[in-house]
């Protein structure tokens, strides 16, 4: 059964001083705007810092942005002004990044582009993205949380059945909600707390929404999930996943941050999650199991030169792969099955994005890029079906 810590390694406590430390000196120092033109006052007279603000283009006149399929679906048509050839489920959220008078050309969940009447859904114009760092507004961020895998391709299974895509889809919806609503952090120890010192994100939207089809466990593209990130103008992705088949014991948790090589930024993401994460999970105790590197990392395709993981390659924001603890495992997967663990989970997630968005922190643990060799596996996409309603 899951435990309380009640002691910790000479190593684990060691870098948990180093990440205590960190966080106490450069925590985010949040200061509300006082803007009138998208831009933040900068008290130390240089140059204002851009932020992400919610698009002036209205819904009728977007070019680009979400489309939410309203209660009782919506048709999609292969054409513009065409035929309808199905019923798209509601509780999706679709991007598009291109119309043609009242039509607009969704990516579906397969990956398959479709057009939907702009009048039949609800349109959320695309942001615009803004550079992380101190100055940065919060309340006007644009977030995706991807849960990695849904319906067929379930991930990971645990030695007593527990599903990865059951626990990714529970740890990205707490992140949403913490996300959507304001905080006061101690960085020192981590703890989260009613207040009004961080603000509520702008947006948060979720590529498996639980309030979609069969609970939200439905399949989702690579090119589905990333083009829902590039179409909403996203500050940031994350995507929740949880690993499998470790080859070695560590002193801490194997954690590993994947992230994106061809978006600047991505990099730091990573290290900052890793920190916060270790931080998080530092309240557990476990025979932790890893691979033969931790921290943040990123795999290079052999065959391209280019990221290997497919969202990486589409992404257009700093993005990063979480894999947060190893389901194969019987003591993490019984970490994974509590509310407790999954929450940490979520709350380092949460204060990773807010310190990578508000600060220059550098991060910590992060490797360069490796020669990805292997398969990391992947169902095939030709068998996937979109919900219909």
């Amino acid at each position: 059964m899951p435990r309380a810590r009640t002691s910790r390694t000479p190593r684990l406590l060691a870098v948990l001083a180093v990440l205590a430390l960190t966080a106490a000196c450069s925590g985010p120092n949040l200061v509300p705007p006082e803007t009138s033109n998208g831009t933040d006052a900068d008290p130390t007279g240089s140059d204002p810092v851009t932020t992400t603000t919610t698009s002036a283009v209205s819904p009728e006149e977007a070019t680009a942005g979400i489309v939410i399929v309203p209660s009782g679906g919506v048709e999609l048509s292969e054409t513009a002004g065409g035929p309808s050839f199905m019923r798209i489920h509601d509780g999706i959220t679709l991007g598009f990044q291109h119309r043609e008078g009242e039509w607009l050309e969704v990516m579906t969940t397969c990956n398959d582009d479709a057009w939907v009447r702009q009048s039949d859904v609800e349109v959320v114009p695309q942001a615009k993205r803004a550079t992380p760092g101190p100055g940065f507004d919060l309340s006007a961020a644009v977030i995706v949380v991807d849960p990695g895998h849904g319906d067929r391709d379930w991930g990971g299974v645990g030695p007593t059945g527990l599903s990865e895509k059951e626990v990714n889809l529970d740890i990205a919806t707490r992140v949403r909600t913490l996300m959507e609503e304001p905080h006061t952090v101690d960085w020192a120890t981590g703890a989260i707390s009613s207040g009004s010192d961080i603000p509520a994100f702008g947006a948060v939207w979720l590529t498996r929404d639980p309030a979609g089809p069969n609970g939200g466990d439905f399949e989702a593209g690579l090119g589905y999930r990333a083009e829902l990130a590039n179409a909403a103008g996203a500050d940031v992705m994350v995507s929740i996943h949880n690993n499998t088949v470790p080859n070695t014991h560590t002193d801490i948790p194997g954690t590993e941050v994947y992230y994106a090589m061809s978006v600047p930024g991505a990099d730091r993401l990573a290290g900052i999650l890793y920190e916060e994460l270790l931080l998080s999970f530092a309240a557990f105790d476990a025979d932790w199991s890893g691979g033969d590197i931790q921290g943040a990392r990123a795999r290079e395709d052999p065959d391209t030169g280019g990221d290997y993981y497919g969202i990486f390659a589409r992404a257009q924001m700093p993005a990063a792969i979480v894999e947060g603890a190893y389901i194969s495992e019987p003591e993490e997967e019984a970490l994974l099955r509590t509310d407790a663990f999954r929450q940490a989970y979520a709350e380092g997630v949460y204060r990773g994005v807010v310190r990578f968005l508000t600060t220059d922190d550098p991060g910590s643990s992060i490797h360069e890029p490796e020669l990805f060799t292997a398969d990391a596996g992947t169902v095939s996409g030709s068998g996937c079906v979109v919900p219909s309603q």
